[in-house]
């Protein structure tokens, strides 16, 4: 064996060989994660971080744990969690699942902080703003084609009723008033024709402006509206609308970073380009979500970030005349935009946006009576909750008769954590949020201007993500299945920042 293949060979040490599969695994679990539609790739990604986490700390025998300002507080929120999962005042079902998911998510927050990745990270942050990019263009796709729309269940008729979809001669009296009995009136003018997947039939009523598709089951044959609410790569709307305010805020911080590259790299304005058809693809997929939540949240956040772009250069460079003249241009270039982007909406989106400005209030719908139920829930059981998962379950046992509908979760992270965990819990993860602000804050302080990029991507980034998910999580529950390991995944950047400059500035002072 020769010398080359010797060293080759010794370079592979163990440590190395862990690290590899941490690096692997998160790209594996950033590119999977918008693709909901199977869990197989992000759970294998995962699993190889923790086998090279693991692994690593076995080998080196060091638990070479990072501490934050978040280890105390996060130990005594999952206990509490754990408590209220044990102690629900109804345990018929267990609601351990709940737990582990969160303590999934948690570990994945540490998971992040300890990778020791060095540069290799900014490949996982690159292959993360490239997933985004690939799912909303696979969207904007759905979208033109008609297809992964939201389906909103109505009922089911009768099985016999097969054949008479599948002959495409319209409909019978008797087909006609099984749909009337769940709320699908036809008009005279509505046709039916067979669908590109067998056993299912698509209904248009144009008259009516609607459009329903029919499947068939076991028993017989479910009948969906299909709404005007891209799903995307996701499972439901509201769950890409989800990740899109935690993203989406989160890749807009690098693409204003990259503005600065323009007179210092070669190469920036590929960059600029890049990143800004990526955050023009995510922004038209939040609008063709509906999600109207979600759109405030992304709003608002843009609004404080270019708030602060805008104070911090007055500071720096004053009110000369060529910043004004910038400032003049990149407003009505915004304006322009958003006048020429209401103008050319589909009437769907615009009545969406027109309920938001003149019911300001009843665009809500029942949240506030879901709103109500909690807040009756938390008299009740103000200290352990009523048990992870269990909101559902108790709602519908302390709910007014005039509530008919009855969601999983409160519409409201704050709510949502108090019913379920008890109002300490809350408390904890208020202080919990105080702590990331205060850390977010301290990226800002140690800018470097050499690595300014990362460093502003990261601080503006960062400080959308988490001005969007506080507002945002106002109106609904966003922590879902995704979105809670997405949550937990940037806050471990947001920490990992500091302990990666740590890392660099050490070996500069070796080599010096």
């Amino acid at each position: 064996m020769s010398n080359h293949d010797t060293s080759f060979i010794s370079n592979f040490t163990p440590t190395k060989i862990y690290n590899t599969s941490i690096y692997i695994g998160f790209l594996v679990f950033v590119l999977s994660l918008p693709f909901d539609h199977t869990s197989l790739p992000m759970n294998l990604g995962m699993s190889l971080v923790l086998l090279g986490w693991v692994g690593r700390i076995i080998y080196e025998r060091n638990l070479g744990w990072q501490r934050t300002s978040l280890d105390i507080p996060l130990v005594l929120f999952l206990s509490l969690a754990l408590v209220a999962s044990f102690f629900a005042p109804h345990r018929a079902s267990s609601s351990l699942g709940y737990f582990w998911k969160l303590l999934r998510a948690i570990l994945l927050f540490y998971a992040v902080i300890n990778c020791r990745l060095g540069i290799r990270w900014r490949h996982v942050l690159l292959a993360f703003i490239a997933a985004a990019g690939i799912s909303s263009a696979l969207g904007i796709w759905y979208y033109l084609n008609d297809t992964r729309l939201a389906l909103a269940l109505m009922g089911n008729v009768g099985s016999e009723y097969q054949n008479e979809l599948s002959t495409d001669e319209g409909f019978s009296n008797a087909l006609r008033a099984e749909l009337r009995q769940i709320n699908v009136p036809l008009s005279q003018t509505a046709s039916v024709s067979k669908s590109k997947k067998p056993n299912q039939w698509r209904i248009d009523d144009l008259a009516r402006d609607r459009r329903y598709l029919v499947k068939q089951d076991d028993a017989h044959l479910q009948v969906f509206m299909i709404e005007p609410r891209l799903t995307g790569t996701f499972k439901a709307p509201n769950y890409l609308g989800a990740y899109l305010a935690l993203s989406l805020p989160f890749v807009i911080g690098y693409f204003i970073a990259s503005w600065g590259l323009i007179h210092r790299q070669k190469y920036a304005i590929w960059m600029v380009t890049v990143l800004g058809v990526v955050v023009a693809m995510m922004a038209a997929n939040l609008i063709l979500t509906l999600t109207r939540g979600a759109w405030v949240g992304v709003a608002s956040a843009m609004l404080v970030i270019i708030l602060y772009f805008v104070v911090s250069n007055l500071k720096r460079i004053g009110l000369t005349r060529v910043y004004v003249k910038r400032l003049l241009i990149g407003g009505i270039l915004i304006i322009t935009f958003i006048i020429v982007s209401v103008y050319l909406m589909p009437e769907h989106i615009k009545s969406r946006f027109s309920t938001m400005v003149e019911r300001p209030v009843g665009f809500m719908g029942e949240r506030p009576q879901w709103w109500g139920i909690s807040l009756d829930l938390i008299q009740k059981h103000p200290i352990i909750g009523v048990g992870l998962g269990r909101f559902r379950h108790e709602a519908q046992l302390n709910a007014p008769p005039e509530v008919s509908d009855i969601p999983f979760h409160a519409h409201n992270i704050y709510l949502h954590i108090a019913v379920e965990q008890g109002i300490p819990s809350l408390f904890l993860f208020l202080l919990m949020l105080g702590l990331i602000w205060k850390r977010v804050w301290e990226i800002r302080s140690t800018i470097d201007l050499e690595d300014s990029f990362w460093d502003m991507g990261t601080f503006f980034g960062c400080s959308g993500f988490l001005i969007s998910t506080l507002v945002y999580g106002l109106a609904d529950y966003i922590f879902h299945h995704r979105s809670l390991l997405l949550f937990w995944f940037i806050i471990g950047i947001i920490y990992y920042h500091q302990f990666h400059k740590d890392e660099i500035n050490e070996e500069r002072l070796e080599t010096d």
